[in-house]
């Protein structure tokens, strides 16, 4: 079979394969076995254009109405980051629609205001006044909706302003379209119109405040109760919060219990706290099981208190909280991984065709016969150690933009001076070594080189320092419209400079007494560089090809957790186009430090994993060490670092990738440009494709 599967036209064919049979089963799982009928849908608003899923159980429909669960994501996501409850609520009979929020995935603001911080404010309302019209959507004999809202961080926000929103319309019509919401990972007191406790009513009302999430849930406050800025990723207990009590109408008793339902108001309320991250919330069992059963419960005393009959008597499955998404999961992941892989016979392919064959280099034979010492290999094993521990220190430093880049910038000084005197030293001590002994070539040989390699670390040096000095880079307005792409470009060109710093200055040690003819695999020429663009350009154009035909036909994306390979929308691939470029100065880098540390490695299975860790060795060092003292100690290390962190763990994936991805076409090259050229535009444009972009013309 492996034989087999050594012909790149082979081993293509049997990823395009797997890719079909698992996708296939992803949907199998995502339709509950074509028990739920699910399309894409668009709609039109009062503010612009909303996108998303629309479930409908097979039997539901006009003469046999269910009741109905409007879906959306937070600040950072799209509609498919709803799978959890969109699979479990709609297999057990309810109608789900999971849509994108306005300026996420293919929804659009389009009221003529900047959409920046004010997507989410009427997205839920909006939608459910679309889903309220349906007549396959149940409502008692008055038009009351049995509609259950819910979205996780900011569409909690818009989910709690959907109620209230809800509760003001209730005033003038007498009609409550909304009997249920469950706002996940969003806290009442950020809520900015209204008295959200209030306007409640008699719904059914819950919140999953998870103990660790990295944003809410807690009000920490000094002995004469002002606050105390100490950083929110911390241990909480929402239930014990002075906010949660008042949620729960336990003030006055001063306790509460997670999980436990509270009559007030009419209504009913509960507050979940699963041992839980904010993000995790998205992708848990244990919310899985909470939402569950919070609808089934909700709706239950909703439509008592309606005079309607039960859930069962309306097709809705209860007393079971199996669930199954993750097997959707398993099986994208699959094709993820199947998806990766079939770069590698793809580009065999291509740059075998004419023109494109032009970007295989000459081959580096030197390198074969590199032979490093024991004593070497032993400093690079530290060096390569100290890289990563620095490397994620800066994370922080670099995302944040904090005060700490003024150090960082100081010491570029010192390197250039450094390397500028230690240029003057060489070649005085070539002079004096050329003075004893006129035919020692040796000596001037080696003072070119680190002439060389000190020229570059200076010129590499104070292009860094510029950049750590002007942190007003990649802010948010009309020419930079995604917010955490932002963060994420500048941390990666200032981690683009301190790759290049310690991949030249360790180069010229490792490489010293050897003649390497392409040391950093730079080395082209214009019609090979020329044929590495195209042969990137029909890598990207194939793995995306794939992935539309997919998404068509099954309904699904290349996923695991909050990390997607998706299609992408026209404005997310203009915005693209901005960003290439600053990610390319990133993976040129990256491509330089797979290039020069992954050389000569006999295994290739080693020097992959390898090459992984040098580009994701950081972030998951990081992460370890942030998330362990946080679980430890109930305080994360960085307390203060809450977003930013978020946005690291959808890096690992995607800098795993371009790492192996880098190494393998740069030894078909023997050259880094086409790996580069690829990982830039390919992972830019599915970054794009993922978060939000805001639609503005300026911002003032």
């Amino acid at each position: 079979m492996f034989k087999f599967l050594a012909k790149p036209l082979n081993l293509l064919l049997a990823c395009l394969v797997v890719i079909l049979v698992s996708s296939f089963a992803a949907s199998m799982v995502q339709n509950s076995a074509f028990s739920v009928k699910v399309d894409t849908v668009s709609f039109e608003t009062a503010n612009g254009e909303l996108a998303g899923y629309l479930y409908v159980p097979r039997g539901v429909d006009s003469d046999n109405p269910a009741p109905a669960v409007v879906l959306t994501h937070g600040y950072l996501n799209n509609a498919e980051m709803q799978e959890v409850a969109a699979i479990e609520l709609s297999k057990r009979g309810y109608v789900v629609l999971a849509f994108s929020m306005y300026d996420h995935g293919d929804s659009l603001w389009e009221d003529g205001t900047p959409a920046q911080f004010s997507f989410f404010n009427a997205a839920i309302y909006d939608a459910v006044q679309w889903i309220y019209e349906k007549d396959y959507v149940l409502k008692d004999s008055l038009g009351n909706g049995m509609i259950g809202v819910s979205g996780h961080s900011m569409g909690g926000f818009s989910a709690t302003a959907a109620v209230i929103y809800d509760e003001y319309d209730f005033q003038v019509t007498g009609i409550r379209k909304i009997a249920t919401m469950l706002s996940v990972g969003s806290d009442f007191r950020y809520i900015w119109i209204g008295d959200p406790l209030a306007s409640m009513g008699p719904r059914s009302t819950g919140v999953v405040a998870a103990h660790y999430d990295q944003f809410f849930f807690d009000n920490v406050v000094d002995e004469f109760g002002a606050p105390v800025n100490v950083g929110s990723v911390r241990f909480k207990d929402f239930a014990a919060d002075p906010v949660g009590l008042a949620f729960v109408g336990r003030t006055v008793e001063g306790e509460s219990e997670a999980g436990v339902y509270y009559a007030v108001d009419g209504g009913q309320r509960v507050i979940f706290t699963p041992d839980e991250t904010h993000p995790q919330n998205t992708w848990s069992l244990e919310t899985g099981k909470d939402t569950i059963q919070f609808f089934e419960t909700a709706f239950e005393f909703q439509l008592d208190a309606y005079g309607l009959d039960d859930l069962d008597s309306f097709g809705v499955t209860t007393g079971t909280t199996g669930q199954t998404w993750w097997l959707k999961e398993a099986f994208t992941l699959i094709s993820l991984a199947a998806l990766i892989t079939m770069i590698f016979p793809l580009f065999a392919l291509v740059s075998g065709l004419p023109v494109f064959n032009k970007a295989i280099g000459e081959a580096n034979e030197a390198v074969a016969k590199t032979e490093n010492s024991r004593d070497k290999k032993i400093i690079k094993i530290i060096l390569v150690t100290l890289s990563t521990l620095v490397s994620a220190y800066y994370i922080r430093v670099f995302m944040d933009r904090s005060e700490e880049l003024k150090l960082l910038s100081d010491i570029t000084l010192y390197i250039v001076a450094a390397s500028l005197f230690a240029i003057l030293i060489i070649w005085m001590a070539a002079a004096i070594v050329k003075g004893i002994n006129s035919e020692n070539k040796t000596i001037d040989n080696i003072a070119v080189k680190f002439t060389l390699n000190a020229s570059i670390v200076i010129l590499i040096a104070m292009f860094y320092r510029w950049l750590l000095n002007n942190t007003d880079l990649f802010t948010t307005g009309a020419k930079w419209g995604a917010p955490s792409v932002n963060t994420i470009v500048y941390w990666a060109i200032l981690s683009a400079g301190l790759i290049l710093l310690i991949t030249v200055i360790s180069s010229f040690f490792f490489n010293h007494g050897q003649e390497v003819k392409n040391p950093y695999g730079v080395k082209t020429t214009p019609i090979q560089f020329g044929a590495s663009i195209l042969n990137a350009l029909a890598l990207v154009i194939g793995v995306l090809l794939v992935v539309a035909v997919t998404g068509w036909i099954f309904k699904v994306d290349f996923r695991i957790y909050t990390y997607a390979i998706q299609i992408f929308n026209w404005p997310q691939l203009m915005e693209a186009f901005r960003y290439i470029p600053a990610f390319f100065v990133f993976y040129f880098a990256a491509g330089v430090s797979v290039f020069v540390n992954t050389r000569g490695m006999k295994k290739g299975w080693l020097a992959d994993i390898y090459a992984a860790f040098l580009l994701a060795g950081p972030i998951v060092v990081f992460l370890i060490y942030n998330y362990n003292t946080l679980y430890s100690t109930g305080v994360a290390a960085y307390p203060e670092f809450s977003l930013s962190a978020i946005l690291t763990v959808g890096l690992v994936p995607t800098l795993a990738f371009a790492g192996i991805i880098m190494r393998r076409l740069a030894l078909k090259t023997n050259n880094i440009w086409t790996g580069v050229f690829f990982t830039s535009i390919f992972f830019t444009i599915i970054t794009l494709a993922n978060t939000i972009i805001y639609q503005l013309a300026e911002l003032g």
